[in-house]
């Protein structure tokens, strides 16, 4: 029972949340579509706003592939930030058997080459050779993360 929580609960960090019953935004869709081929789109409003609703919907109706990571407090562990990421990577991108590398001790001193290496990696396995919809998503809940 408890080995299925936290299966649930790591596929929930990595998983666009369902939604139903909703009402389909068309006006920031449209924005959502003029700017789909800018390097970076950061959707910022107050809690509560409907953000995450906003882009499940869209990814879901543009039928977008995703990376879908939920930042929380576990993140504060590097390693654990690390682990999943893995696991949403390997979840966006199942063709790619060879999976990303895991933070261990003998990286620990290298943690800045370490991440440079892991991201280069990430996004060479989602970027698709001809269609830029890939997209990555990061929700934060109040939490600091850093990564020194």
């Amino acid at each position: 029972m408890q080995s299925q929580i936290k299966k649930d609960a790591s596929l929930s960090k990595i998983t666009p949340p369902k939604i139903s019953n909703i009402v389909r935004r068309k006006r920031l869709f449209k924005i959502l579509n003029k700017e789909r081929n800018s390097p970076i789109l950061w959707v910022s409003a107050p809690a509560g706003s409907g953000k995450t609703t906003l882009i499940t919907d869209y990814l879901a109706v543009s039928k977008i592939r995703c990376l879908w990571y939920q930042i929380d407090e576990g993140d504060a562990d590097i390693s654990t930030f690390f682990y999943y990421m893995g696991l949403a990577a390997k979840k966006a991108n199942p063709y790619k058997r060879k999976p990303l590398p895991l933070l261990t001790p003998e990286y620990l001193q290298g943690i800045p080459a370490f991440t440079r290496r892991y991201f280069e990696g990430l996004y060479s396995r989602l970027t698709p050779p001809r269609s830029p919809s890939l997209t990555i998503t990061m929700r934060f809940r109040q939490t600091r993360l850093s990564i020194t």
